[in-house]
């Protein structure tokens, strides 16, 4: 088995800690390892055949996270264009490399049991021969909103269970009545061989894959400018979108092995525990005082200050793209 772990995600949700300069997957959210250090140590027993997707920016922080990475293992993209074009464009080179069963693994998320982990990649990939891809199903805790859903129905046995329809960050009422129903998270980890995703990738996004395939030529070519130019001109799509949904033949296979994305200021306080006896998570090097506030997060960095109740950690998002766009239109002012 190949992994590819994909460490070009930008981690606003966990701002101000997670920055453009150092997104989520390279902090040391839940030890004394970076997320990435993490996950790349959890598939190192399965193989020595990792490789690591991220944008040109970070390469040097892979490089030094990962220090027995060797570096022609870092797939470099010159934009961050979401996982579409970034998996698409690996896939084509491991098709070209023997078309092995490849694991794609987002580096910013966890897993309490290591070993079920592993267990449920192997099961992937032992089905991923009879399927256009396999993508790992989390039984869920709780009706979740930050989270996909995947509808699923019995195959023949070893065959995995049927994806028979992807559900996209429902309202809570419909994320209650997924719960209710049978349905599973979606990871976002799959497993696939190369030549059976690309096919079904020339599908059903045959432009996207038009794109990637003239990228991935010009890299060939040695034509450093035009390949930039090729990826720039791709749009910022996740596999998701672009692919899974779309295919036919997409396969699930459960994964139990305590499994979070990290994806938000309250999982990392549900992981690591609450920094008191108020349910507050407290993440800074000076002292922090904060007398009655409960259910909070309170986090200290050289990018800022975040003061966040839990109850409205969906209202994060917006307000540092907010944030941003202020920055950004201050620096453009003379």
């Amino acid at each position: 088995m190949r992994v590819l772990l994909l460490a070009g995600g930008a981690g606003t949700r966990l701002w101000p800690l997670s920055s453009e300069h150092r997104p989520k997957q390279f902090l040391p959210l839940l030890s004394q390892k970076s997320l990435l250090a993490e996950t790349y140590e959890r598939v190192l027993p399965l193989t020595d055949e990792i490789f690591v997707a991220t944008t040109e920016n970070h390469a040097d922080l892979v490089l030094s996270e990962l220090k027995s990475l060797p570096a022609d293992r870092v797939v470099l993209e010159p934009f961050r264009r979401n996982s579409g074009p970034a998996l698409l464009s690996a896939a084509l080179q491991f098709e070209r490399d023997g078309d092995p069963v490849t694991a794609a693994i987002p580096s910013d998320q966890t897993v309490a049991d290591a070993e079920a982990f592993r267990r449920a990649l192997l099961q992937a990939a032992r089905v991923a021969d009879s399927a256009s891809a396999v993508v790992l199903a989390v039984p869920p805790s709780r009706p979740e909103t930050d989270y996909g859903y995947l509808e699923v129905a019995e195959t023949a046995a070893g065959e995995g269970l049927e994806v028979v329809r992807f559900i996209e960050k429902p309202g809570r009422e419909d994320a209650e009545a997924c719960v209710r129903s049978g349905c599973f998270w979606n990871a976002g980890i799959f497993v696939f061989r190369p030549s059976r995703f690309l096919a079904a990738a020339r599908r059903v996004a045959g432009t996207l894959m038009a794109q990637v395939e003239r990228y991935r030529s010009r890299l060939r070519e040695r034509d450093d400018e035009g390949a930039r130019r090729a990826y720039g001109e791709m749009p910022s799509i996740s596999i998701d979108y672009a692919v899974m949904e779309k295919a036919a033949s997409i396969r699930a296979v459960p994964l139990r092995a305590g499994w979070s994305d990290v994806g938000t200021w309250r999982s990392v306080r549900d992981i690591r525990g609450p920094s008191d006896d108020r349910g507050n998570l407290i993440v800074s090097e000076a002292p922090v005082l904060a007398p009655g506030v409960r259910d909070t997060a309170i986090v200290v960095s050289g990018e800022g200050v975040l003061v966040l109740p839990f109850e409205r950690e969906n209202e994060l998002r917006t307000a540092v793209e907010r944030l941003l766009k202020r920055e950004e239109e201050d620096a453009g002012r003379p």
